[in-house]
């Protein structure tokens, strides 16, 4: 455990890092969020449910869902949900722990992922999954489109009248933990951030210690093109958490399991060690990449929102 703690990784971050985020936050800027909301009958009849569509980067259609408590419509706090790689927003029954506090949710799926489209247009290949579509071309990889995508979901949050924009959190678990550690860097209007077991950090020391995960498919491209590895450690560099940490402002809260295949711990507290903003860590000693299914862990983040939010 004292090896993590002290773990400070030098950054991989090159000259243009700010400047290719800031050329991708003009052109997320200068599109329309365009959003559409439908109401949806559901059998629980203490809120309101909604799909939600808008405009993600380059015009790709995102799909979620918008909850909110039916009695209280004015000054709402707000939680913008990411969910893990290969997964979906589920059912909208999983975010009734949150409205029944009177917290508004807004649920996406990422591009390719659930309901939401993805534009497949990847000229350097899509390669099976999705961490290596576009890997050969950081203007065009799918993690930028992704970090874009989440971005505008605060976005989205933003342009609603009954919420109240100093109450917003984001929040996800493995791929959504790490977008949230992104967005969190790249937009600084959310008060709160929780980031379980993220991905996308320390990425060369991830690659050499995971078991499972996204990652794997990544290792074998690597396998089978090891010409292309230092191009694509040097993509990865834009994407890369650990260069984003010290960009984060916002109060937060990490998960880690130390014995996580998936998500190495040692990387993820290489991302922590560098965040400087108001910041905690919760260890789970003996678990995995599950951390999300301890009931101690979602009363403990339930006490965390309910004391920060």
């Amino acid at each position: 455990m004292k090896e993590y703690e002290t773990y400070k990784p030098p950054l991989t971050k090159t000259e243009d890092f700010h400047t290719f985020w800031e050329n991708t936050l003009d052109e997320s800027n200068r599109l329309p969020i365009q959003s559409a909301l439908e109401r949806e009958e559901y059998p629980i009849k203490q809120v309101d449910v909604y799909r939600v569509t808008y405009q993600g980067f380059g015009g790709t259609p995102i799909r979620g869902f918008y909850i909110l408590p039916k009695e209280t419509k004015e000054n709402l706090p707000c939680i913008v949900m990411y969910h893990g790689y290969g997964m979906d927003k589920g059912s909208a029954s999983n975010y009734m722990k949150w409205v029944m506090q009177g917290i508004a949710v807004l649920a996406i799926d990422h591009r390719g992922h659930g309901e939401s489209s993805d534009d497949s247009g990847y000229m350097s290949g899509t390669n099976g999954t999705w961490i290596l579509h576009g890997i050969l071309n950081k203007e065009e990889y799918y993690y930028r489109k992704v970090y874009m995508d989440s971005k505008r979901a605060i976005d989205f949050i933003f342009s609603r009248p009954e919420i109240d924009k100093s109450r917003v959190c984001i929040y996800g678990g493995s791929m959504g933990g790490g977008v949230a550690l992104a967005v969190a860097a790249l937009d600084h209007r959310p008060k709160l951030v929780i980031a379980d077991v993220p991905n996308m950090c320390n990425s060369e020391l991830a690659i050499q210690q995971k078991q499972g995960g996204s990652l794997l498919s990544l290792e074998g491209y690597l396998a089978r093109y090891p010409e292309k590895a230092q191009q694509v450690f040097h993509n990865l560099t834009y994407f890369d958490n650990l260069n984003f940490a010290s960009m984060i402002k916002s109060k937060i809260r990490v998960a880690v399991g130390l014995k996580d295949i998936v998500c190495p711990p040692k990387a993820i507290f290489g991302v922590y060690n560098h965040i400087e903003a108001d910041k905690s860590i919760v260890v789970y000693p003996f678990t995995g990449h599950d951390i999300g299914s301890l009931a101690s862990h979602l009363d403990d983040t339930l006490y965390y929102v309910s004391k920060n939010l």
